[in-house]
């Protein structure tokens, strides 16, 4: 045979590629239905192969060599009976020749017909703002949205309904500590709804930005990290708790109860120029709450990808047909992105400011003047006792003269005493004699008796000076006291004198630090 044919005959019969290589494929269906599964061969010339490779029943995994060639792709793929296709399973030359050591897991997945119609961020925040329980997650302060940090704040965290709080509304701070209910009082439950919603979102189509209901859900997908697709499901039940008396009491003898005298009294001692500043001042009386029994947010992300991805890494658990594409869950089942119980969303209070201020006016306060002027005289008693003391244990009566009390004068004044300790400092000890002549023990002797009266007399002037103090406070509550207008009515309303108010009150005040 001449030499040009036999290497003719050689060429025609060598393998189609002499660069080609065996990879074993373990193909599985993880359908429920028999499919028919292809592949396709594509070159780096740019020329493909397509070929049927085999059938395989529901769950049904086989082996199966294919020769590949440097450079090449491979692509699997399955088809039912009524022809849907599968997602396709891409593998190159360079990553099968990797792992060339054990089979490539091939999963045939058809993706499931999802009818769930997608919304934006905007269309959710609608829902959200007519459902009727639910509708409260809109209205939350801005700064705890993006960890709903406000509903795990208050969880179990205010205070009783039937508190008294008097406030400083300047500050929003408590100006005494609150008068927790320890009278006739009960609640009870006066309304329980519940509700639940979901929905398929897509974070990728947010609506329009300016949408103010549209910025909770916003800051919601960032706090529970989505940023793909996502089916949202919310579950709430909403409580009203409302304060309510006895039967045989009503709501305003709740401030004639013996147990808020004291507290009232404190109330009274803070209040500066009452005719001026009467709307700095508030009490209110805690009466009814909107608890959260449950609040629920589940939720399971979806990833999209193209119509080529390498299922064989991470197998999803579902895969989806959709209005979007093709898509795909990491989980089964919905996951719990937030739960919260028992936390309350918001709290009314009844307004107690006018009787409060009406009875500092009249007989409480009188009460008051009364009291803060027998403290006056104990402290102004207390005073003379003490300069009579100091007196008595004057240390040097040769260099200090100090003007004795007339015993006969059952009320001395103040002035002279107050002029006299104005006028005096703390005597200093004596150093003791430590030479050793037989005379420095009479010596230590004299000053160890004028050490004493030292010590004695420095306790005294120090507290005739600290009573000196307590008694210019006494004077100055005394003139603010009497300085309120007798004459004048305070009312919670201009338009309704008298009444009480029910009013949503501040969540910093009635939340427990």
């Amino acid at each position: 045979m001449p030499r040009s044919l036999l290497l003719l005959s050689l060429l025609i019969f060598l393998p189609w590629n002499v660069h080609a290589e065996g990879f074993k494929f373990r193909i599985k269906n993880n359908g429920k239905n028999q499919i028919s599964v292809f592949y396709r061969i594509a070159h780096k010339s740019g020329k493909f192969k397509v070929k049927a490779l085999m059938n395989l029943k529901p769950g049904e995994e086989r082996l199966k060599d294919i020769s590949i060639g440097k450079g090449d792709t491979i692509f699997f793929y399955g088809q039912n009976a009524e022809e849907e296709t599968s997602v396709m399973v891409k593998k190159d030359f360079a990553s099968l020749e990797k792992d060339k050591g054990k089979p490539t897991y091939v999963p045939i997945i058809i993706p499931e017909k999802q009818t769930s119609s997608f919304e934006s961020l905007e269309g959710l925040s609608v829902k959200l703002e007519h459902n009727k329980v639910l509708n409260f997650m809109l209205k939350m302060d801005s700064s705890s949205m993006s960890s709903l940090s406000m509903l795990e704040n208050n969880f179990q965290n205010i205070y009783p309904l039937g508190t008294f709080l008097f406030v400083d509304t300047k500050t929003n701070q408590l100006l005494v500590p609150p008068l927790e209910p320890s009278f006739w009082n009960s609640s009870e439950t006066y309304l329980t709804i519940q509700d639940s919603l979901d929905a398929m979102v897509d974070a990728g189509r947010r609506g329009m930005a300016n949408a103010q209901v549209a910025y909770f859900v916003a800051r919601m997908f960032d706090s529970l990290r989505v940023n793909n697709t996502a089916e949202l499901d919310f579950k709430a039940r909403l409580s009203l708790i409302r304060w309510k008396p006895t039967p045989s009491a009503t709501i305003y003898q709740v401030f004639n109860d013996k147990a808020v005298q004291d507290f009232l009294q404190n109330c009274y001692a803070q209040i500066n120029n009452p005719d001026k500043e009467y709307q700095r001042y508030r009490l209110y009386f805690l009466s009814s709450y909107e608890r959260i029994d449950d609040l629920e947010i589940f939720g399971k992300q979806y990833y999209s990808f193209g119509n080529e991805a390498d299922l064989s890494v991470n197998t999803p658990a579902q895969v989806f047909a959709t209005n979007l594409g093709v898509m795909y869950t990491k989980e089964k089942s919905l996951s719990n992105y937030f739960s919260v119980q028992g936390a309350v969303l918001r709290t009314k209070a009844y307004d107690f400011t006018s009787l409060l201020f009406n009875g500092f006016k009249n007989n409480v306060k009188n009460k008051i003047i009364a009291d803060t002027y027998a403290n006056q005289h104990k402290i102004t008693e207390a005073i003379i006792d003490e300069y009579k003391n100091l007196v008595a244990y004057n240390p040097d009566p040769v260099k200090l003269t100090l003007q004795a009390l007339d015993p006969k004068d059952p009320t001395p004044s103040l002035v002279p005493i107050e002029t006299t300790i104005n006028n005096l400092s703390p005597y200093t000890a004596m150093a003791p004699d430590t030479s050793k002549q037989p005379a420095a023990v009479a010596s230590n002797y004299k000053i160890d008796a004028y050490n004493n009266k030292v010590k004695f007399f420095n306790s005294h002037l120090k507290e005739i000076n600290s009573l000196f103090k307590e008694l210019d406070q006494t004077d100055m509550d005394i003139s603010k006291l009497q300085a309120s207008n007798p004459n004048k009515s305070f009312s919670s309303t201009m338009d309704s004198p008298g009444l009480l108010r029910e009013i949503e009150v501040n969540s910093r005040i009635v939340r427990k630090e």
